[in-house]
């Protein structure tokens, strides 16, 4: 096992125990809310827009607070669409990983010691089963299925053999929080400050 599989391995056993500890994932657009996240005891936070400059200030900030930082690169300026992009992502910026709809940027990302979260779309049936062959040629980390309110639609649909899911998208309340948790997810990921202190039903 090389130096960078050990990190990325490391990465993954934190990434889980966080969300095992808080399932909700803060969906960040700007380094004003960070701190908001932090003070709701969220371990992990997606950047899901915005520029390379001001993810490097969110990333030294949520390292300050012991938070895992993952980049959109989809979505993110200035951060180079290849395998160039994702080691300065992991040497210079020192986020843990990356959200991308984009299979050959998940196994860059890897090489570089990232964790690749896939994202998915379910908009219909035919797309389920293309993301499904999807990820068992890319082999993420994790994958984001969206909208979040489809799992318990879909969740008997799903492959026993997944990496871990995460369901992002279209909650609002409490209430579907509950519902989607309900079904094989580790964490639902949300832009809703309001959410971001939600405790999970004992």
């Amino acid at each position: 096992m090389t130096k960078t599989d050990r990190l990325r391995d490391e990465k993954l056993l934190r990434f889980r125990a966080a969300l095992a500890k808080k399932p909700v994932i803060a969906g960040l657009k700007g380094i004003e809310h960070v701190q908001a996240a932090a003070d709701h005891g969220i371990l992990a936070c997606f950047y899901l827009t915005g520029n390379i400059f001001d993810l490097r200030e969110l990333a030294k900030v949520c390292r300050a607070n012991g938070q895992m930082i993952f980049a959109h690169v989809d979505l993110i300026n200035g951060i180079a669409k290849d395998s160039h992009g994702m080691m300065m992502l992991a040497d210079e910026l020192q986020v843990d990983g990356v959200l991308t709809t984009r299979s050959h940027l998940i196994t860059a990302a890897q090489k570089a010691g990232l964790l690749g979260i896939q994202r998915l779309f379910m908009l219909d049936s035919e797309a389920l089963q293309t993301g499904l062959k999807m990820i068992q040629v890319s082999h993420p980390d994790a994958v984001e299925l969206l909208p979040a309110p489809i799992l318990p639609y879909i969740a008997s649909r799903l492959p026993q053999k997944l990496p871990p899911i995460i369901a992002g998208g279209l909650v609002e309340t409490p209430e579907e929080l509950d519902m989607v948790l309900k079904t094989p997810v580790v964490a639902v990921s949300t832009s809703q400050m309001r959410l971001w202190s939600y405790r999970k039903e004992s």
